[in-house]
């Protein structure tokens, strides 16, 4: 009889200890979740007492100060896929203006490394000028393969304004296009 009480505490106790722990993931993933999604695409306010403590962009959420510089480097070379053809891709971040002048801003407050090659890379793009768009790819690409020019994902061209259309569709409308395997320029799509 006391062997099958200490068997079943034993196991109350290890269904607890297993209960906690997956409740405490359900409950950080609710928790956090629905602030990232409210972040994403406002201004975020935090009010304290009716007094503004703190107004953020998204961009200035997703690209904060602080910044690592690899997220810097995976943040242009994710973009310019936008703009130009490939033999591999990977990481998709739409160009927009905002986030190519947070980067800058972010370039420009802090001392990286290769700032001397993301800082002209943004600064045309802040014009609106991708006409550079496949050396500022392959500038990046280099550097994130140590240098070794073998790898795939070397820009060949720029993107025709047809194969940018699409690109754009498939990767930030929501809505894939009707042939997810046609390939432009040697380029899975």
């Amino acid at each position: 009889m006391q062997r099958k009480t200490k068997a079943t505490i034993v196991i109350i106790v290890i269904m607890g200890i297993f209960g906690g722990i997956f409740g405490y993931f359900k409950f950080t993933e609710q928790v956090e979740k629905p602030v990232l999604e409210e972040a994403i695409g406002k201004t975020i306010v935090v009010e304290s007492d009716g007094e503004i403590i703190e107004s953020k962009t998204k961009e200035e959420i997703l690209y904060p100060d602080n910044l690592i510089e690899s997220k810097v480097s995976e943040a242009i070379h994710s973009m310019s896929h936008q703009k130009v053809q490939s033999g591999a891709q990977w990481g998709h971040e739409q160009i927009t203006q905002e986030k190519v002048e947070r980067l800058l801003a972010v370039c420009k407050m802090n001392d990286y490394e290769h700032n001397d090659i993301y800082i002209p890379i943004l600064e045309r793009w802040s014009k609106g000028d991708f006409s550079n768009a496949v050396e500022d790819h392959n500038a990046i690409w280099i550097m994130q393969q140590n240098g070794n020019e073998d790898a795939p994902g070397r820009a060949s061209r720029l993107s025709t304004p047809e194969e940018e259309g699409y690109y754009i569709k498939e990767y930030f409308s929501g809505n894939k296009p009707d042939n997810q395997n046609e390939t432009f320029g040697g380029a899975q799509r």
